[in-house]
């Protein structure tokens, strides 16, 4: 479950910041993209450019926090299916490498407020601390420690649509109206450092045994969890955003 669960919200945060380029107090060096430029998608991609060098130590002003490292203090993951039994704690949650994405594919629909983009990070590391209880399959799922993991050619496909609201005094703001997420993750590499008993470390290494021999399939199970795990993360993330500033001065005519 770690992998995936601990890569998504880097993904999820670099597409929510696409979703959110001009969702807040501006600053001077950040290009501004009118509604009625030529060639909308362009221009948003050239503000991301600008914008990638200050990635690293983040944005206070964007409310976008620092990428190098992006860090999660916790994580928590509850689910009762019948493949997948599992309730995870991660905490300390550190991933290397987020801004070096590539924007794939941009696509913006201004009057439906709709985005549909596409990103991809080449090579990311992440370390977190973990206390995983539950099964998968038939293999139990326990155990405290280390995640150590590398990942390439990582990739989220995010389409979103949003909706405009007003408050008390009449002032519009936009919202994430709906959000569909889908994750890859190209080449793994994982370490379980365990710190339980020898009891727990034998259930690690049988669970790491069968993963490197069912990656697809346990892959298919956990993938789902994982994109709703995502979509609610960047829900959160781009609307907290999207409050900061009014919808006229996101879009300026």
């Amino acid at each position: 479950m770690a992998p995936s669960a601990v890569l998504a919200p880097t993904l999820a945060l670099l597409a929510a910041l696409l979703l959110a380029a001009h969702a807040a107090k501006i600053p001077d060096y950040i290009p501004m993209c009118k509604r009625d430029v030529p060639d909308f998608d362009k221009c948003l991609l050239n503000t991301v450019e600008v914008v990638r060098p200050h990635l690293a130590k983040g944005i206070p002003k964007l409310k976008v926090p620092a990428l190098e490292p992006l860090t999660i203090p916790a994580l928590e993951i509850n689910r009762n299916n019948e493949a997948l039994q599992v309730k995870a704690k991660l905490k300390d949650i550190k991933a290397f490498g987020g801004t070096g994405f590539v924007v794939d594919r941009l696509k913006t629909d201004i009057d439906k407020l709709a985005l549909d983009v596409s990103v991809t990070i080449p090579e990311l590391r992440v370390t977190a601390d973990y206390d995983v209880d539950g099964r998968l399959l038939v293999i139990p799922l326990r155990g405290k420690g280390i995640f150590k993991g590398n990942f390439t050619n990582s990739k989220a496909d995010v389409k979103a649509t949003g909706k405009l609201i007003k408050n008390k005094k009449g002032v519009q703001y936009m919202q994430v109206k709906d959000l569909n997420v889908r994750l890859t993750v190209g080449g793994q590499k994982v370490r379980f450092i365990n710190k339980g008993n020898r009891d727990t470390e034998a259930i690690t290494q049988t669970v790491m045994n069968f993963y490197n021999q069912n990656r697809q399939q346990v892959t298919e199970i956990i993938m789902p969890i994982v994109e709703e795990t995502v979509i609610a993360f960047m829900r959160q993330f781009a609307n907290t955003i999207l409050r900061s500033v009014p919808f006229s001065e996101i879009l300026p005519k």
